[in-house]
């Protein structure tokens, strides 16, 4: 049987993304692609919830890990004319910029904040467990363990570091290319950026392994990368309606688990991996690799018709988006806070809700998503700039709208309530006082 010798995915962000079998690195690319494993990206939303919010997104985890892929691939086709080593690296880190996203599980970071399991340990348990991935690692004999290697890359053990931050750090191949593809898919400018000029002025200092930008020209785009970064979690990331659909949804898996956890009730429908992943029982990777949007939204369908009046109400709010709503509170003073809420608990009860259900606190500003920060636990991943004069230096050192970015407040606290609530919100409102 022929089989042809290049295949070239058409990326909205990156156009035609070419890769040809004749190279070793690029077969190792396609044959990891057509896995099992990978695939299932294709059913887990890049963006959780968002398409609630924006219309546009419903991109995929597969179309951003290949992105991430051939953007790293670009990377490393520039550098390896001036780094020694960087050729012989190529496979290495074009597999982990593909595979860095493969343990993500339903609606991706939502349900990775909900439940508290890490995709990337389950990235690493995927890569280095009984599955195709690692079958067509094992078989790629130009390098040897290269599926216990890209786990050492995920886990920032591997040496040289600068691999490891290629794939994720402050300036890394994976934020390059979800801010592009994000924004696109948002249909918003908020993420936009000159990816090509900072790639261009993107070097390695081996002598400190890390990765340096540098020149003027570099600087600055990554200055604009930094803001387009901040607006994307401020403008698309922590939207209100955003916050508002996670809540819904945790309401919903809080629901099920409750449910799950009195067994004289059982729910009317739950197969057995999405039932011990909700209860955090352990998960074999078989099992894990069953869990996927479609797989949860059949849940949720089904639970419409579950005899539970919460849970069905909590999912036909889902299935037809009627979203909570969502009000932003003082954050930082906790009396203020505990007032707001108890107020909101009445009117909730009187609206003959159950509050531990229909009313909820969403704070913004920490991990998964944070902003750029110089004194962060892993300094090693700061940006650091050599200039035209020679001088190498930490950004925000020389940059000072980056020192202002650096410096900001971004925490916020956000009062979720039920549609049936919002003409007596005034009463909350009352309660906030006038910035």
């Amino acid at each position: 049987m022929h089989r042809t010798e290049k295949r070239t995915y058409l990326d909205p962000i990156h156009q035609d993304i070419v890769l040809d079998r004749k190279d070793p690195a690029e077969r190792l690319i396609i044959d990891l692609i057509d896995t099992t494993e990978f695939q299932r990206l294709r059913r887990i939303h890049q963006l959780g919830v968002s398409y609630f919010t924006f219309q546009g997104a419903e991109g995929s985890r597969f179309t951003h890990s290949v992105g991430v892929m051939h953007v790293a691939s670009n990377l490393v086709e520039q550098m390896q004319e001036i780094t020694e080593g960087m050729a012989e690296k190529r496979p290495l880190i074009l597999a982990s910029a593909l595979l860095h996203d493969i343990g993500h599980g339903p609606f991706s970071h939502v349900t990775e904040k909900i439940l508290g399991y890490d995709h990337e340990d389950w990235s690493c348990k995927i890569i280095a467990g009984d599955t195709q991935v690692r079958k067509v690692l094992d078989n790629f004999k130009e390098m040897p363990n290269l599926a216990d290697t890209i786990v050492k890359v995920l886990k920032k053990t591997y040496k040289p570091k600068y691999v490891s931050h290629i794939v994720s750090s402050q300036l890394d191949c994976d934020r390059f290319d979800y801010l592009l593809r994000d924004s696109y898919m948002t249909g918003t400018k908020y993420g936009l950026f000159a990816l090509h000029r900072i790639l261009r002025s993107l070097e390695i200092d081996q002598e400190n392994d890390r990765i340096i930008v540098v020149g003027e020209k570099g600087q600055i785009a990554v200055e604009d990368y930094l803001f387009a970064r901040y607006s994307m979690y401020a403008q698309v990331y922590y939207h209100r309606k955003n916050l508002a659909s996670r809540a819904l949804l945790a309401s919903l898996i809080k629901r099920v688990k409750g449910i799950l956890a009195d067994r004289s009730r059982p729910v009317c429908f739950v197969d057995e991996p999405t039932a011990k992943w909700f209860m955090g029982e352990e998960l074999k990777v078989s099992e894990y690799q069953q869990l996927d949007d479609i797989q949860i939204n059949y849940h949720i369908k089904r639970w419409v018709e579950d005899p539970d009046p919460i849970l069905s109400d909590l999912s036909r709010r889902f299935l037809d988006r009627r979203l909570f709503k969502a009000i932003r509170i003082p954050s930082n003073d906790t009396g203020l806070r505990k007032d707001i809420e108890s107020e909101a608990r009445r009117l909730v009860s009187a609206a003959g809700l159950d509050p531990d259900y229909y009313l909820g606190v969403e704070t913004t500003g920490f991990r998964p998503y944070d902003y750029y920060r110089p004194d962060d636990a892993h300094p090693q991943t700061n940006i650091i700039v050599r200039t035209e004069g020679g001088i190498t230096t930490e950004l925000s050192k020389i940059a000072p709208a980056i020192e202002a970015l650096v410096n900001g407040n971004y925490e916020s606290a956000w009062l979720i309530y039920p549609e049936e609530i919002q003409d007596k919100i005034a009463v909350i409102k009352e309660l906030i006082p006038a910035h």
